[in-house]
């Protein structure tokens, strides 16, 4: 079935940025032990302070990282490609903004934060559309961490970095009253993507809903013809793989998917219609149609190796890059034949971009994308 409609799922949405630490014989610097792999940022002088240059920031959040990747590689089409992403309400004064248009998109009023995140979206945004839901349940207080900042110090002689992502913090209410608006929200798409793990929060009783049951929560409330794309932690995922629709595309990094052993292990000769890819440096292993053998989980896939690249300066985002490039590939080719082999292919390529800039996914062009697949397939 054509993909006209796809939306993608923010429910941790985050203004990311990245700095660029060097040494300087005054204002601090970076020491690195490459043979035990340790960094520390130390203090050379009296009240000194480490000095980073700010060299990218962005709207960040896992899916909104597929979201922004996808945006850098296809043009204005007929195909609508919306990221939502929900956002507290507005406190005190601030309850008294009115919307602002910019783009054709509606800022809403929000926290401080909720504003700063939504104005991102709609700078780095062209081709996918922003779209927000602003839900009374998701008030920040005491507890409850609902946007944030991550920090991504790149020590630049060292050829590492520093990443610093706080966790995302819910209450029962908000997760039910988000799960109620949701069902409107998709109720329309031919293709939902979540990416990353949901938030966390303490459920009251046995009966509520878990952030582990809470992405196959969303399947249920999927259209039978409706695509789903998940790339989410083994734990996570179970309740997923046993929805009585499950995902139609599974992604996971290698370690990710030997955490899901035991689900493997239970659902063991089962039947299974999607498409589960690991990936690791060295390259991504695809079942199509098909569950991991568990005496054997990666002798029944199909391996594809990664492209070669002269210098990885930083793998946050890889598997993010990778999962947007497939998404492109499978919503805008034409044909049918070879549709999977070139999505794979399309994602490695834009995997390998990601990976051999300074800027990681924010860096990513087209055109060096298109030579790399060009190569490869």
């Amino acid at each position: 079935m054509p993909i006209k409609k796809a939306i993608i799922l923010e429910f941790a949405p985050t203004a990311d940025e990245i700095w660029n630490l060097s040494r300087h014989n005054k204002d601090g610097y970076a020491s690195y032990d490459a043979e035990n792999g340790l960094v520390s940022i130390l203090d050379t002088a009296h009240d000194a302070k480490p000095r980073p240059e700010i060299m990218a920031v962005y709207a960040g959040g896992k899916a909104t990282n597929v979201a922004r990747v996808m945006d850098r590689l296809i043009e204005k089409t007929d195909e609508q490609i919306e990221l939502v992403t929900f956002l507290p309400p507005p406190q005190g004064v601030l309850c008294e903004l009115q919307p602002i248009r910019i783009n054709d998109i509606d800022i809403l009023p929000s926290t401080p934060s909720g504003i700063y995140v939504q104005c991102l979206q709609v700078m780095s945004l062209k081709s996918v559309k922003p779209h927000f839901e602003v839900i009374d349940e998701l008030e920040e207080m005491e507890g409850m961490q609902v946007t944030r900042r991550c920090i991504e110090i790149i020590i630049k002689d060292a050829g590492t970095s520093l990443n610093f992502s706080p966790r995302i913090v819910w209450s029962q209410k908000t997760a039910d009253a988000i799960l109620s608006r949701l069902e409107k929200v998709i109720s329309s798409a031919d293709m939902v993507i979540m990416a990353g793990a949901p938030p966390v929060w303490k459920s009251p009783d046995e009966n509520s809903i878990t952030s582990h049951d809470f992405y196959a929560e969303i399947l249920h409330l999927t259209s039978p013809e409706c695509e789903v794309s998940v790339d989410v932690r083994g734990y996570y995922l179970h309740k997923c793989l046993v929805a009585d629709k499950p995902p139609r595309f599974i992604f996971m990094n290698k370690d990710e998917f030997l955490e899901a052993s035991e689900s493997w292990r239970e659902l063991d000769g089962r039947n299974f219609s999607g498409t589960i890819i690991a990936h690791d440096k060295d390259g991504c292993w695809v079942w199509d149609g098909k569950l991991p053998n568990i005496d054997d989980l990666f002798g029944g896939a199909v391996f594809y190796p990664s492209p070669k690249v002269d210098k990885v300066y930083s793998t946050i985002g890889a598997g993010d890059a990778m999962h947007a490039g497939f998404l492109k590939e499978w919503i805008f080719y034409q044909g049918n034949r070879e549709r999977l082999t070139r999505s794979v292919a399309y994602s490695q390529a834009v995997s390998a971009v990601s990976v051999s800039n300074e800027k990681a996914t924010y860096g990513i062009e087209i055109a060096e994308v298109d030579e790399i697949f060009g190569k490869s397939y």
